[in-house]
């Protein structure tokens, strides 16, 4: 679970989702389609990020957990191949 409160994520629950992630700032507002500055205050904590944030960053967390699901799986189908070599005359 990423936030106790989906109606009010914290400012600490936030910082965590962006480093669980690996975001900066920028990336996050971005990814989220808000201004960095908007962005900032949820994290400072002058405005506090409604339901439709939280669940925007869950959806973010969601689809990078999927991917790293696809690499690793692809990465070990890769390992798992084997290679047939056929002589040519």
């Amino acid at each position: 679970m990423l936030f106790f409160d989906i109606d009010n994520p914290s400012p600490n629950e936030i910082k965590n989702w962006m480093k669980n992630i690996n975001l900066s700032a920028n990336e996050a507002a971005k990814n989220l389609g808000i201004s960095k500055r908007q962005f900032s205050r949820f994290l400072s904590g002058e405005t506090n990020a409604k339901r439709i944030h939280s669940l925007a960053m869950q959806m973010i967390w969601l689809l990078n957990e999927n991917k790293k699901r696809v690499i690793n799986e692809s990465e070990q189908i890769k390992k798992d191949a084997k290679k047939i070599s056929i002589p040519i005359k």
